[in-house]
């Protein structure tokens, strides 16, 4: 469970770096900026829930 955490994780720590840098640049790369910071946010809470379902069944 902690390897798929770990991959969410990242994943949105990846997606939200390239939100920045589509910011930057001023030209979509794939999806706009916001599409990008939403995706980071989406995956970064799903880290989060994973990390909270780990916690709790493992009680």
């Amino acid at each position: 469970m902690k390897t798929w955490i770990l991959i969410a994780l990242l994943a949105g720590v990846v997606a939200l770096l390239l939100g920045i840098i589509t910011q930057l640049v001023g030209s979509a790369i794939i999806i706009s900026a916001a599409g990008w910071n939403n995706f980071s946010q989406t995956l970064i809470l799903l880290a989060i829930g994973l990390g909270v379902f780990d916690y709790f069944s493992k009680k």
